[in-house]
């Protein structure tokens, strides 16, 4: 399982890398807050809240090909959907996933590209 497939992404962006390098950067910057409302979650005991954030985050994460990311996020979903207070052992491999998309070299290179500067990274 990929912490980042290239050519999955550019799928789900019909090949255009500067919507790719916009889609990537909001994910960076959209996933930390989603983290921390369900780590909130989880420690408060609110299993539906924390479904409805991990679904958000496999969303996110299938945008960008983030495959370990979008695995991890689906295994918190289901868990925290069925109420199952053992859900919270998803959260470690969660930010773990999270952690290895965002250092991916490839991930970091295109989210530093120049906001006008063109993504013709490949």
């Amino acid at each position: 399982m990929k912490d980042f497939d290239e050519l999955d992404a550019l799928e789900r962006t019909a090949g255009d890398r500067n919507l790719l390098v916009a889609v990537i950067r909001f994910t960076l910057e959209d996933i930390p807050a989603l983290l921390d409302e369900i780590d909130l979650a989880l420690k408060n005991r609110h299993w539906h809240d924390a479904a409805r954030l991990a679904h958000k985050a496999k969303g996110s994460a299938g945008a960008v090909g983030a495959q370990r990311l979008f695995m991890a996020a689906m295994n918190l979903e289901l868990a925290a959907r069925d109420a199952d207070s053992t859900c919270i052992r998803f959260q470690s491999p969660l930010v773990e996933a999270f952690e290895s998309f965002r250092s991916h070299p490839l991930v970091r290179r295109m989210s530093s590209l120049d906001a006008g500067g063109e993504a013709s990274i490949g």
